[in-house]
């Protein structure tokens, strides 16, 4: 049994761009984004990551999903070494639209998506992956990615949902069963299956968010109870998550949810990521919010 904590960083919404000069593309009528991809370099070669036993990318790894941007996402973990203990997890701009499409039910589209989003993971030579998946990283943690992208978001209604569908989930719940003596399992995914109420978020202290943003953000409630229930019956000790660009830590049914800042976003001129120190005996998941 290892005698030290073993550390992961959960990286999140790098929105790289085939060119440090592009712009983010998410509209703003004042002071849109650029240099995402300067910050990661900086973010890869600090050594708080450098030195982590596992990163997660819980999405929106890429800006639009082009290959320019995937080849210098795998260019900068080639240079510091951390492709192999890196997880990707898509997020909806991995493999998108964002509004290029009109609402219609295309299949076609979708698969589309999905070997878009594909390509990109072979350049880094990186096999197509099938969601939910389990990532083992000792005897006592296990990972559990889940898609939570729509199979493709296909259109600019539904590009920034979450959905996890009926299938994925029972593949989860087989999983959780597999895995059901690990004392430590983490779910990872891109978007937030707990968006809270006005009311609820002013009890949180966090920033409400409109009745429209929520509409345009929120996962089915269907997919959210299910989740829920799957992680409270299966001792699940925590879900994190990325997509709203805020960093949240609350208790949901006694299970932890922390939503992770865009890593490459500045607030007030430093960047920010979580680390998770799990303790030897798997007894303790101690998050903590760094700034950099």
């Amino acid at each position: 049994m290892p005698n030290k904590n073993y550390r992961i960083v959960q990286l999140s919404d790098l929105h790289l761009t085939g060119d440090n000069k592009d712009y983010r593309s998410e509209p703003k009528l004042f002071g849109k984004l650029k240099g995402m991809n300067d910050a990661f370099h900086n973010l890869a070669s600090n050594s708080i990551v450098r030195e982590s036993d596992q990163i997660l990318f819980t999405g929106d790894i890429t800006d639009k999903g082009d290959l320019k941007a995937w080849t210098f996402f795998w260019d900068t973990l080639e240079k510091f070494n951390l492709k192999e203990k890196s997880t990707i997890i898509p997020g909806n701009h991995d493999m998108c639209c964002l509004g290029a499409r009109l609402p219609k039910d295309d299949k076609k589209l979708v698969a589309d998506d999905l070997k878009k989003f594909h390509a990109g993971l072979a350049i880094g030579n990186c096999g197509a992956l099938k969601y939910p998946c389990t990532i083992k990283l000792n005897d006592q943690i296990v990972v559990f990615a889940i898609d939570s992208c729509n199979k493709g978001n296909t259109t600019a209604i539904t590009n920034a949902m979450g959905h996890i569908g009926y299938q994925q989930l029972e593949r989860f719940a087989r999983m959780l069963y597999k895995f059901r003596d690990i004392k430590v399992k983490m779910v990872v995914l891109h978007h937030s299956p707990n968006i809270p109420s006005n009311q609820t978020a002013t009890k949180r202290g966090v920033e409400k968010m409109s009745e429209l943003d929520r509409w345009g953000m929120e996962m089915p409630t269907e997919d959210r109870r299910a989740l829920r229930l799957l992680c409270v019956a299966h001792k699940v000790r925590i879900v994190i998550h990325g997509h709203l660009h805020r960093a949240e830590d609350r208790r949901v049914n006694s299970v932890r949810y922390i939503g992770a800042p865009a890593s490459t976003q500045p607030y007030n001129g430093k960047f920010s990521f979580f680390t998770y120190e799990v303790t030897p005996s798997g007894a303790k998941v101690i998050p903590k919010l760094v700034t950099i």
